[in-house]
């Protein structure tokens, strides 16, 4: 009994838990690598956005590899300059059921919403990664690894959905599977959000 009230005991007294604390230690470079691979509501979006750029045609999909990267940093420079902004998480949470949409039909986009869907992204999401209580150094060296991130997620699902849609017969059925569950994901995200006070 004895062992039973002291495991007990020891469960209810969790330590303190902080978002993203796996970066905090490796550096600025390493902290903007990590922090938006290791948050779904930023993940996912990139993820869908490189299967999208996937469908895409090949000139378009390595257009996609510099400027969704360069967006991200730009939104990153842009939250330094301005104050928070709620819609940017709006934006952010709408990018997984959009994209996912968009992943779902797995159809060439034309330019000017294939375009405007990576500018509108590209920017929220750096706004949203941004550590703004880094020196001008230390804030650059972190934007390289949000841009590096961006680019090496978008880059490698590019890669894997334009061989999976081009090369095998249900290519284009597992694509749109998985933008039915980005789609999913991001309902409840929704959800959940509706439910925070």
């Amino acid at each position: 009994m004895i062992r039973i009230v002291f495991f007990l005991t020891c469960l209810s007294l969790p330590g303190l838990a902080e978002a993203h604390s796996v970066s905090t230690r490796f550096g600025e470079v390493y902290s903007g690598l990590l922090h938006p691979i290791t948050t779904l509501i930023h993940l996912v979006p990139w993820l869908a956005l490189g299967i999208l750029a996937g469908a895409q045609s090949p000139a378009r999909a390595r257009w996609t590899l510099g400027l969704f990267p360069l967006f991200v940093a730009m939104g990153g420079v842009a939250a330094t300059l301005v104050s928070p902004i709620e819609a940017v998480t709006v934006i952010n949470i709408g990018s997984l059921i959009v994209l996912g949409g968009l992943v779902i039909l797995a159809i060439p986009l034309p330019a000017v919403v294939f375009w405007a869907a990576v500018l509108i992204f590209g920017i929220s999401h750096g706004f949203a990664n941004v550590d703004t209580n880094l020196d001008v150094w230390g804030l650059l060296r972190y934007l390289f690894g949000i841009a590096f991130a961006a680019y090496a997620t978008v880059a490698l699902m590019t890669g894997l959905s334009s061989r999976v849609m081009q090369q095998d017969p249900w290519g284009q059925t597992a694509v749109r599977a998985a933008g039915s569950w980005i789609v999913a994901i991001g309902v409840v995200f929704v959800g959940y959000n509706l439910l925070l006070p």
